[in-house]
């Protein structure tokens, strides 16, 4: 199989989106990601996956299930667990990769099952929100600086 991102010379199709085709007839809602840009797969009340950019996914798991199985997780070489909000970044960049995210998704609705998960767990932010600076901020950082001069 090619590595390349597109089945269509004209339109190509990221990782991502083949992701999300998949998970279609799953218990999971396509929506817009909390912290844009992106999309989100979530269960009621509770967003699970993120897809910030075409080549990478995160999972929102427990910090106990990945403490159970970190070492699976970082032996595969396709998984980065970023910091302890619970949320996983899977590489996508082969079918192989796609296999291995449904299967951490799956492992992620039971994780968040809204029946089973208990009512004050919250969710960590995911990775990528702690590397943008909010709209807000960068509007109000120009006012300042075009009031300057």
């Amino acid at each position: 199989m090619s590595r390349g991102r597109s089945h269509h010379p004209v339109s190509p199709v990221s990782y991502a989106d083949l992701a999300i085709d998949r998970f279609q007839d799953w218990p999971l809602a396509t929506c817009r990601a909390d912290c844009p840009p992106g999309r989100a797969l979530a269960l009621p009340g509770l967003q699970i996956v993120h897809f910030h950019r075409g080549d990478l996914a995160e999972v929102l798991l427990t910090p106990e299930v990945i403490c159970r199985l970190d070492t699976a997780l970082t032996a595969s070489g396709r998984v980065e667990t970023p910091h302890d909000g619970g949320w996983i970044q899977v590489h996508l960049d082969t079918d192989g990769d796609l296999f291995l995210l449904q299967s951490l998704v799956s492992l992620a609705i039971q994780a968040n099952d809204p029946d089973r998960r208990p009512l004050r767990r919250t969710a960590g932010a995911c990775p990528e929100a702690g590397l943008r600076v909010p709209q807000r901020r960068r509007t109000e950082r120009a006012w300042v600086l075009h009031r300057a001069h």
